[in-house]
């Protein structure tokens, strides 16, 4: 039972990495700016944006808003050429880091099952010391299946071993890519917010 579970376990986070690049595939949300009526401006992504309601997703906050209270919505699209732009560091397989867990479960499970079958064989070759050949025969042929068994679970575990550290190695590959980004915004003398560019419709 441990053992299925275990494997299990390994199976589901083998699946992560697939799992994550559909999460990110899906995303729709926009990048923008709320300016509301009080002089309040709110930056996030913009979920929905219905007749009767507007939705903004601040990094793990959801706000709503009505029609009424914005004065004007902001996306990155509509600035053009007035954004800016900014190199940053990705890790787009950062997902694989699944797999090096589920493998190296799958390593730990095996190297696991290898040292119980050798001691499950010195349990027979002790049994077998003493005793006549043709009595020891028998355990000393176990002694060997269950080296045989333990080699091979060895050797499996250095296979899965192999591919966690491969997978690390792949999780961890970086990329330089660029991002567009709104300007800075700057106070004005009346204290209320203002954007340092032209933004043409």
């Amino acid at each position: 039972m441990k053992r299925g579970m275990a494997l299990l376990i390994a199976l589901l986070l083998g699946l992560q990495p697939v799992v994550s690049v559909a999460q990110q595939h899906g995303a729709q949300d926009v990048e923008a700016r709320i300016y509301l009526t009080d002089g309040t401006v709110v930056q996030g992504y913009l979920v929905d944006r219905a007749s009767d309601l507007i939705i903004v997703r601040v990094d793990s906050e959801i706000f709503t808003f009505e029609p009424g209270e914005v004065s004007n919505i902001v996306t990155i699209e509509s600035l053009g050429a007035a954004a800016h732009t900014e190199e940053y560091l990705e890790f787009p397989y950062i997902s694989f880091l699944g797999g090096t867990a589920a493998f190296g479960l799958l390593s730990w499970l095996q190297f696991d099952r290898a040292g119980d079958k050798r001691d499950r064989a010195d349990v027979n070759i002790m049994a077998a010391e003493g005793l006549s050949p043709e009595a020891a025969a028998p355990l000393l042929k176990k002694a060997d299946d269950l080296n045989d068994d333990a080699d091979t679970a060895a050797l499996l575990g250095w296979g899965a071993a192999a591919l966690a550290v491969g997978s690390l190695g792949v999780a961890l590959i970086p990329r330089r890519a660029e991002r567009r980004v709104f300007p800075a915004l700057s106070m004005s003398s009346t204290g209320a917010p203002q954007l340092m560019v032209q933004v043409q419709f």
